[in-house]
């Protein structure tokens, strides 16, 4: 699927998903500011728990990635 969609974008896959580690970097740094100081702490819950689910998905896709990397080509 990251395959698919980097084609897609005109990118590789790997920068593909580093690309989305750092949107949820800054998802859960900027949820995070937002609960600290009290500004909107519904909103900053919402942006860090997207910001945790995107960083399990890149983290799974990245794995899967790299496992897929590994794997042994069937000689013909």
């Amino acid at each position: 699927m990251v395959e698919r969609l980097a084609a897609r974008v005109g990118t590789t896959p790997m920068r593909l998903l580093l690309g989305g580690w750092g949107v949820a970097a800054v998802l859960l740094l900027g949820g995070l500011a937002l609960v600290l100081t009290g500004a909107s702490t519904a909103l900053g819950f919402v942006l860090f728990i997207l910001g945790v689910i995107l960083t399990m998905g890149v983290s799974v896709n990245l794995l899967r990635l790299r496992a897929g990397d590994h794997v042994r080509k069937p000689s013909k």
